[in-house]
């Protein structure tokens, strides 16, 4: 197939996603308040504006995801339009992409058995950091309680030291060594407990729904979904935040984040297997089937 050909078609079928999706979002999609505002959009729009990025690569997905973005809110404005926003959303795109275009081809137990590693590790790690900080006196006061030139970490465990060698000169060690516990103990938990749950869930639903699970890939596409919806979440998060709902300031970016994460991480996770229907129904079209292997995306 000759290029010119191949790129004509790939952008058709982008547009028929794209048309498809906007339809959707302007008719099956709602928000969900989140501390008085409209934090968190619900509906099945994304999971055809995710296809391009999956068929065609990284390049397709940004361009769809950016454009539906800024089609849909013409078609259906929210609140005000935010040009940055716009740029997450396609950058996310892009960052699907990219990321299963790097794993679409990895071994399924291989992959399972790397989430299963790291998770455990992972857990592991944030319950030993909660055992040794617990040891050495040094929580969210620990700053308030002692006189930051006298602080001595000879006789602390590792972490310990490194969080407060971290945090003692800056202009608010309170307040970052607060932050930094959470990373290394409520975050690294959360992880490894999200990553646990995800292997159950692919286990489970691919036994039940998907029978041949050795072409669907379900755990790269599980990893590059969530993974780049995380990405976008987080930004767009930071963006409302500083722009148009500076009342979330008020807050801690935790209390506006973790909503907003477990939406993105459980609205991924049903996304994901709707697509694997869609990509299944995909590799069965001879034609469709060209076109995916001529751009390099090729399925086994």
């Amino acid at each position: 197939m000759k290029n010119t050909t191949l790129y004509v078609r790939r952008i058709t079928i982008s547009a028929v996603f794209l048309s498809i999706s906007l339809v959707l979002k302007t008719t099956f999609s709602f928000y969900i308040p989140v501390f008085g505002q409209n934090g968190m959009s619900v509906g099945i729009s994304g999971i055809f504006s995710i296809m391009p990025s999956l068929l065609f690569g990284p390049v397709y997905g940004a361009v769809v995801s950016g454009l539906s973005d800024f089609l849909g809110y013409l078609l259906k404005p929210v609140g005000t339009y935010i040009p940055l926003m716009t740029l997450v959303v396609a950058a996310g795109g892009f960052i699907r992409g990219a990321l299963w275009s790097v794993l679409r081809n990895k071994d399924n137990k291989k992959m399972r058995m790397i989430v299963a590693i790291f998770s455990v590790l992972m857990l592991l790690a944030g319950i030993c950091n909660i055992a040794f900080l617990a040891a050495d006196g040094v929580n969210r006061e620990f700053y308030n309680h002692v006189q930051k030139e006298n602080v001595n970490t000879d006789n602390m465990h590792l972490i310990s030291k490194m969080l407060i060698e971290r945090t003692i000169g800056t202009k608010d060690p309170s307040g970052n060594l607060a932050t930094y516990i959470s990373w290394v103990t409520t975050a690294m938990i959360g992880c490894a407990t999200l990553g646990i749950l995800l292997l159950a869930a692919d286990l489970f639903l691919s036994k039940k729904i998907f029978h041949d699970t050795s072409r669907e890939h379900i755990p790269q596409l599980l990893i590059a979904m969530i993974g780049s919806g995380l990405i976008v979440t987080t930004l767009n998060t930071v963006v409302l935040r500083e722009t148009i709902f500076t009342a979330w300031k008020v807050l801690p970016f935790a209390v506006i984040w973790i909503p907003r994460v477990i939406e993105e991480i459980l609205g991924n996770t049903v996304k994901a297997y709707f697509v694997v229907i869609l990509m299944g129904i995909c590799r069965k079209q001879n034609t469709l089937q060209e076109i995916m292997n001529g751009s390099s995306v090729k399925f086994k």
